[in-house]
């Protein structure tokens, strides 16, 4: 099956080492993906896992898991992964898309990652506004990649 977190590579060569433990992400890019995919599959407890420690208690994990099973997901856009002047430190801004209550929603966030003690964590994210976020018309393809119009896709 396609990796979810729309890289193009299959789940099992892609984010499903991570999600399943036998690996570990090498960048917060890799890390960010591979919570998408997590999402996805309202994987839960590898959300919290990856969360950096010190920020867990913020977080409501039972509601992100009746969120994610709620929602439909339909792809990522990664815009762009930098590092800081520290190694330990990276920002990921990305636009998941998904659909609830028959709402297709793009969140877009620019989300802050430290490598502690040689595992990415995410750390938290901020509303983020794409450099140039394209309208889709109807007779566009749709933004989910099914190859299909917009307004035979996701419109609906």
């Amino acid at each position: 099956m396609p990796c979810p977190c729309s890289s193009g590579q299959e789940y099992g060569q892609c984010c499903a080492p991570y999600i399943v433990g036998d690996q570990l992400p090498e960048t917060a890019a890799l890390l960010m993906r591979s919570r998408y995919t997590a999402y996805t599959l309202a994987n839960i407890d590898y959300i919290e896992q990856t969360t950096q420690p010190s920020m867990r208690a913020k977080y409501d994990f039972t509601n992100l898991k009746d969120w994610a099973e709620s929602s439909e997901w339909l792809g990522l856009t990664v815009h762009t992964e930098s590092e800081s002047s520290d190694p330990k430190l990276a920002r990921v801004c990305f636009t998941a898309r998904y659909r609830q209550n028959d709402v297709i929603i793009n969140h877009s966030e620019d989300s802050e990652f430290v490598l502690e003690d040689g595992r990415w964590y995410f750390v938290h994210g901020k509303d983020y506004t794409p450099p140039s976020q394209k309208t889709v018309g109807r007779n566009d393809p749709c933004t989910c990649g099914s190859g299909k119009k917009y307004k035979k896709c996701c419109l609906r």
